[in-house]
């Protein structure tokens, strides 16, 4: 090994070591404003933050809106959501979130023509917080006769029991 090796060697070594505390200390830095991100939102009241019909849902803000709020009797819709201020449970280590929607589908003059309770359960026990959290729901508008209509998302938080909902218009064409 030549001595320029040797030298560059010693030097990442010597770099690894003095920065291994600033790596560590970031570490500890994410980790206590993830603690303190928890605190506040246990604090506040649940909300619905997005609440947007799409054609296709991947991932955590990461969907492919409806260009308009019209859609044909037979489709297949998605409804993307994410909650705002979801509490979280931490106990022996563990974190703790959980929420269930209830999903209820209005006519034009409020009269309720499709609710299904607990359509969906959003329930996680994990080591680590879990702060990116989002649901969707698939709805197939069949037999629905054109017209206005209302989805309606009802979110609960089974942790700190509270509820929240958030609502979007639409027509049903032919």
């Amino acid at each position: 090994m030549s001595v320029k090796v040797k030298v560059l060697c010693s030097c990442l070594l010597v770099a690894s070591i003095l920065s291994a505390p600033c790596l560590f200390a970031q570490d500890t830095d994410v980790s206590l404003l993830k603690e303190k991100i928890i605190t506040i939102q246990n604090m506040y009241p649940l909300g619905i933050q997005t609440l947007v019909a799409c054609s296709k849902v991947t991932d955590y803000g990461l969907y492919e809106p409806l260009p308009d709020n019209k859609i044909k009797a037979g489709d297949v819709i998605f409804f993307y959501f994410e909650p705002q201020n979801p509490s979280t449970r931490k106990a022996e280590g563990r974190y703790e979130v959980w929420l269930s929607q209830d999903v209820v589908v209005l006519d034009a003059k409020q009269q309720e023509i499709y609710k299904k309770e607990g359509f969906i359960e959003i329930h996680y026990q994990t080591s680590s917080p879990r702060l990116d959290i989002y649901g969707a729901d698939q709805l197939t508008f069949a037999e629905v006769p054109p017209g206005q209509y209302f989805f309606k998302a009802i979110l609960h938080d089974k942790i700190k029991e509270e509820v929240a909902s958030a609502t979007w218009a639409f027509e049903v064409i032919e």
